[in-house]
């Protein structure tokens, strides 16, 4: 998933940079002259006093932003927190200083990737599933709450059935809102919009993927993981578990190109690349096709997720 946190980390800071503008035009502010005729529309407030915020992306929702200095500054000293588990508590404490604030949702986000970095899941989920507490549409939430769910549900777990279901869920939730409440910079084109769009609808259906075939749905994870190729094709993973699903309905000649793909893209993650061409090289007997060169993998970095 590190393609994906890297161009999460734009949004992220798009949404800072908008948050940090909101609460120094609150202490900027001028004060209102006795007498001035207030705005059409917007009872009250002051011809200048405020610079509008520049137009978003189509189909994208404008960053939060900080309703005064003092809720921003909170913001800030949460926000520099180093550890995962001090964001987490940095994060609550904030929420329940400020429980209107819609700063609340980019703490929880922060938690989540330092809880990712730091390998673990489950506390990622929770922080998934506290932004989406806080707004249910949120397609980023939902995507990466599916994703973990789908990639780390055991089959000895034993609320899997549930865990699988949520992922479902969110990952179909995604889908639906991706167009409409994805978070985007003002300054992003709506060509570099699309691109982003379209990389957070690959992970939804990988991850949609993902949960089918812990299931034991090979056809379903095949439909899915198709489409998550088509618009996520740098992920070794997608092409990996296509790879499997196709082979677990026996089209061994089928399987191979993504299989090959998969060695393709994961030239720079050792064990992926291990086991994708283990799993070419069982299709490859299964069918005596020819087996493509594959370039030894470059920079070894390590991975941990591995298909169902």
């Amino acid at each position: 998933m590190k393609r994906a946190v890297m161009l999460f980390a734009v949004i992220i800071v798009a949404a800072l940079a908008v948050a940090q503008t909101a609460g120094t035009q609150q202490q900027q502010k001028p004060p209102a002259q006795s007498g001035a005729q207030a705005t059409p529309g917007q009872p009250g407030q002051q011809p200048g006093a405020q610079t509008p915020a520049p137009p978003q992306p189509a189909g994208s929702k404008r960053p939060p932003q900080a309703k005064n200095q003092d809720e921003f500054k909170a913001f800030q000293e949460a926000n520099a927190k180093t550890t995962p588990a001090d964001t987490e508590t940095a994060a609550d404490a904030f929420a329940q200083k400020f429980p209107d604030s819609e700063l609340r949702v980019l703490l929880y986000r922060k938690a989540l990737y330092d809880f990712q970095n730091a390998n673990q899941a489950d506390k990622a989920i929770e922080m998934g599933r506290k932004m989406i507490a806080l707004d249910a549409n949120n397609p980023e939430a939902l995507v990466m709450t599916a994703t973990f769910l789908a990639e780390r549900t055991r089959e000895s777990d034993l609320d899997r059935d549930e865990r699988l279901g949520e992922a479902t869920r969110d990952a179909t939730k995604a889908l639906q809102t991706v167009d409409t409440d994805i978070m985007l910079p003002a300054t992003m084109t709506e060509e570099q919009a699309t691109g982003v769009k379209n990389q957070m609808k690959g992970m939804a259906y990988a991850a949609l993927g993902t949960a089918a075939i812990a299931k034991k749905d090979y056809a379903d994870a095949e439909k899915n993981l198709k489409q998550a190729s088509q618009l996520y094709a740098g992920d070794p993973l997608v092409w990996l578990r296509l790879a499997y699903s196709l082979d677990q309905q026996k089209k061994y000649a089928e399987g191979v190109t993504p299989a090959n793909n998969c060695i393709q893209y994961s030239a720079d993650q050792p064990q992926v690349a291990n086991l994708c061409k283990t799993e070419r090289d069982r299709l490859v007997q299964l069918t005596k096709a020819p087996a493509a060169p594959a370039a030894a993998p470059a920079s070894p970095q390590p991975q941990t997720s591995v298909p169902k």
